[in-house]
């Protein structure tokens, strides 16, 4: 799935990066900023990683809070990336620490079949609940809901199953798909990792600390909250169209 998009350049003053600090806490439900300047939300934390969208960054991109803070290193769960099991986790930085999840609870488990009510939690659309669907079934791991609506900068966001504690997968973005002549839309979300999957993972334990990031560019991000910023894929079956809900924010320079 190729994630393409636009950005604007805007004057601010020169600032230079900030310390690294000691430590560093990332939570659910939190925003963060790539090195490549792509803005997504944390899906679920663990004790030495979280998870969120592949599309966010390339694998090995360096991930950061929203104020710089430099969390971690992106890492791709597939090596295909957002081409098919759109999912990545983020692997801790030394001095990073679990802030835990607040809007689910703690938890994995298997995404349910049609006709559940699974809940979607972005950074800005908050949270939004719709019904299990059959998706396209093109893309492996990935999951579908019907009634539910998020923002750019909401990717990577946790999904969960109604009523119950944990997360069943993390929020991708839009597909589009003709059936029978007529347009009709999901809301995407991969399927988090089984347990045997966790055990395989390629890298376990902490990364070195980088230096923190610039402050991003503030006006350009409130700008992109009213835009209908996406990315979208090639057609495929059903006349198959992909949206993944992300932003771009660029430092500020002199």
């Amino acid at each position: 799935m190729a994630v393409a998009g636009s950005c604007a350049l805007a004057l601010g003053i020169a600032a230079a990066p900030a310390t690294a600090a000691a430590s560093v806490q990332l939570t659910q439900g939190q925003k963060i900023i790539t090195s490549d300047g792509a803005e997504c939300t944390v899906g679920y934390v663990e004790s030495s990683r979280a998870w969120t969208s592949a599309h966010c960054a390339l694998d090995g991109g360096q991930v950061y809070t929203d104020s710089g803070q430099h969390v971690g290193t992106l890492r791709w769960f597939k090596p295909s990336g957002a081409a098919s099991h759109d999912l990545a986790y983020i692997q801790f930085a030394g001095g990073t620490y679990s802030g835990g999840n607040p809007l689910t609870g703690d938890g994995i488990a298997p995404p349910p079949g049609e006709g559940a009510t699974v809940c979607m939690d972005g950074r800005y659309a908050g949270r939004q609940c719709g019904t299990t669907v059959r998706g396209p079934g093109v893309f492996p791991g990935m999951h579908y809901a019907s009634g539910v609506a998020l923002s750019p900068g909401d990717s990577g966001g946790p999904v969960s199953l109604q009523g119950r504690p944990g997360v069943v997968g993390i929020y991708q973005g839009v597909t589009e798909a003709d059936r029978n002549g007529r347009t009709v839309t999901f809301s995407n979300y991969a399927r988090m990792p089984y347990t045997d999957e966790l055990a395989r993972l390629p890298h376990q334990g902490f990364v070195p600390r980088r230096p923190n990031r610039e402050p991003a560019n503030l006006v350009r991000v409130v700008q992109e909250r009213g835009e209908a910023f996406s990315s979208t894929s090639s057609r495929g079956p059903e006349g198959l169209r992909a949206v993944s809900y992300t932003h771009l924010t660029l430092p500020t320079k002199a």
